[in-house]
């Protein structure tokens, strides 16, 4: 069985996944809506992640339906 991330691993991981969307804009309405969309769900857990964090919660603030993950 695979070794679980801890809360650092699982913020990195985060990271590394907003930093391999990049920066550039998608080049039609679709594809820029896309990654802009991506982006911002990210940092939103990214944020959340952190909030929980700090709070000593299991609850991350961002996600709605977590009863339903």
């Amino acid at each position: 069985m695979a070794e679980k991330l801890s809360d650092d691993q699982v913020y990195e991981r985060l990271h590394a996944a907003l930093l391999a969307l990049g920066r550039e804009d998608g080049a039609t309405v679709r594809g820029d809506t896309a990654l802009k969309a991506a982006r911002r769900a990210i940092v939103l857990l990214q944020m959340g992640h952190l909030a929980a964090q700090d709070r000593d919660s299991d609850v991350n603030p961002s996600i709605k339906a977590q009863d339903e993950i």
